[in-house]
């Protein structure tokens, strides 16, 4: 019998570590548990290392970084990765922009909110993503006006 080529019995093995890490996750979700979502991170880290190009992956890690582990570098690092490999991937670019928010990096976040309120068809979140856009940008506005007096 011929042997299976490496490359995709390694996008087979990236899959599973894929599932695995989406079972973590939910489990971390259901109980609260932070080794949950760490272990969802290896598994996703585990998959994106056997398949680089794991767009799937790289964005669930992404969004566990900021949602779940609070770790917004992280989360853009990866979104980004997402966006560049993706642009079509919409809510990669919500989601930067939350991060973005959350790292205190509001020029970031509204570059990421504009843009994904430009994107064609009906993104699933553009009315959070036009509430959160309103909502800095007063925020903008109140500081300015603060500091002038």
């Amino acid at each position: 019998m011929p042997a299976i080529p490496r490359r995709p019995l390694n996008r087979l093995r990236a899959a599973l570590y894929f599932w695995r890490g989406n079972l973590h996750r939910h489990f971390g979700n259901l109980t609260g548990e932070q080794r949950e979502y760490q272990s969802a991170v290896d598994d996703f880290s585990k998959a994106i290392e056997l398949y680089a190009v794991y767009i799937p992956a790289l964005y669930s890690r992404g969004v566990l970084y900021w949602r779940e582990l609070a770790n917004y570098y992280r989360a853009v690092k990866d979104l980004t990765q997402v966006i560049e490999l993706a642009p079509q991937w919409y809510e990669a670019w919500f989601n930067r922009a939350l991060a973005h928010q959350m790292r205190g990096e509001i020029p970031e976040a509204i570059a990421d909110y504009e843009h994904y309120l430009t994107l064609p068809g009906k993104p699933k979140w553009r009315i959070s993503a036009q509430t959160q856009l309103e909502m800095i940008k007063s925020v903008e506005i109140e500081k300015a006006e603060h500091r002038v007096k």
